[in-house]
């Protein structure tokens, strides 16, 4: 539905400018929002619209956030998603290798010795 949604946008209500920015302004001059503050106004509207429990944490971070938990979940590498969310340090986004517990418990070896 999200992505429905998202392509709607892209394909049919998102300005013909020059932008690498996904999400712009329409009112003049129409170009990338200065902040992600309008972004949050509006996915929290939203949200609210729909009936959705709002969280600690929601808006446009709820949007990285979920972005970057389903590319773990995908278990695509941390690199890839450090690029999307346009972070300098892998170990910001390191963060969310956390959501990857289950994930981890796969891998991981058994302990020397037995179980303590």
């Amino acid at each position: 539905m999200t992505g429905a949604a998202l392509a709607d946008y892209i394909l049919r209500a998102r300005p013909n400018v020059d932008s690498p920015y996904l999400f712009l302004s329409f009112t003049p001059p129409v170009g990338p929002f200065k902040s992600a503050s309008p972004v949050s106004r509006i996915v929290r509207k939203r949200l609210r619209h729909g009936g959705i429990e709002l969280g600690r944490v929601a808006g446009a971070h709820l949007l990285r956030h979920s972005l970057a938990t389903q590319l773990v979940g995908r278990r695509r590498p941390i690199n890839e998603v450090a690029d999307l969310l346009g972070h300098r340090s892998i170990n910001t986004t390191a963060l969310y290798v956390k959501v990857a517990a289950s994930q981890l418990a796969e891998v991981a070896l058994p302990f020397p010795g037995g179980a303590a």
